[in-house]
């Protein structure tokens, strides 16, 4: 019988366990709550986020959705540029998201998104 291995020993391992942190603070929610959404124990949370515990794909389906992230992002498919530089305005956004509701939050990623737009677009501010 093999021993378990530490994940967080791999690279891809320790990147996946790192952004999957990063994400629900970002979020400021704890792991029970993300355990109540996904159905994902806990502990299994706390292990997968230390690095000690693998995530299947459909645990990583599950939490992308709750963090409202593309699980590419978490699988290294893209630049580690969630909270980069603890920006204190996308921490409040993110700490203001978690009382909103779906379609509060629906509405303030749209309009995100046409500001995005809006600035690179000829007749924008940038």
């Amino acid at each position: 019988m093999t021993q378990p291995q530490d994940i967080a020993s791999s690279d891809d391992g320790a990147m996946l366990a790192r952004r999957l942190r990063k994400a629900r603070e970002l979020l400021n929610v704890s792991q029970q709550f993300v355990a109540e959404q996904t159905g994902i124990p806990r502990s299994a949370i706390s292990d997968v986020e230390r690095g000690s515990r693998r995530v299947d794909s459909l645990e990583l389906k599950r939490l992308a959705a709750v963090y409202r992230m593309p699980v590419e992002y978490f699988l290294g498919h893209g630049e580690d540029k969630i909270g980069s530089g603890d920006d204190p305005t996308v921490r409040a956004l993110a700490r203001a998201a978690t009382e909103m509701s779906a379609a509060e939050k629906e509405e303030v990623l749209r309009f995100a998104l046409f500001l995005q737009n809006y600035e690179r677009s000829p007749g924008g501010t940038t």
